[in-house]
């Protein structure tokens, strides 16, 4: 008969976090590490909007469907679908004339351990 001991030891990383809705969207870095923000689907209705991170502040065009997997809209314009956001830093799209402006998002927050 044979007895031991088994002993399994789990790391326990953090998980990724997706946004998703409408209106005006802000994420703050609170995880203690770095963390990639992955636009899969973000549509502009009516009005511009304005898209913040880490000081830089860039305007996204109404009328248009932006996402990592758009390439043909991506890759024409200067609204990047990828970011890096270290720790305690925001980002944020904001309508600007309204919410509503804001038709819809898919954003994905991963982890650098994740």
């Amino acid at each position: 008969l044979f007895i031991y001991k088994y002993k399994k030891v789990f790391q326990l990383d953090m998980a990724a976090q997706v946004l998703s809705g409408s209106g005006n969207v802000s994420y703050t870095n609170s995880t203690g590490q770095n963390v990639r923000l992955v636009i899969n689907y973000l549509k502009i209705d009516q009005a511009a909007a304005t898209m913040s991170f880490q000081g830089v502040t860039v305007s996204v065009t109404q009328g248009k469907v932006y996402g990592k997997f758009r390439d043909s809209v991506a890759a024409s314009s200067n609204v990047p679908v990828e970011i890096a956001l270290s720790n305690g830093q925001t980002f944020s799209i904001t309508g600007s004339t309204a919410s509503t402006n804001v038709e819809g998002y898919n954003i994905i927050i991963i982890p650098e351990a994740g």
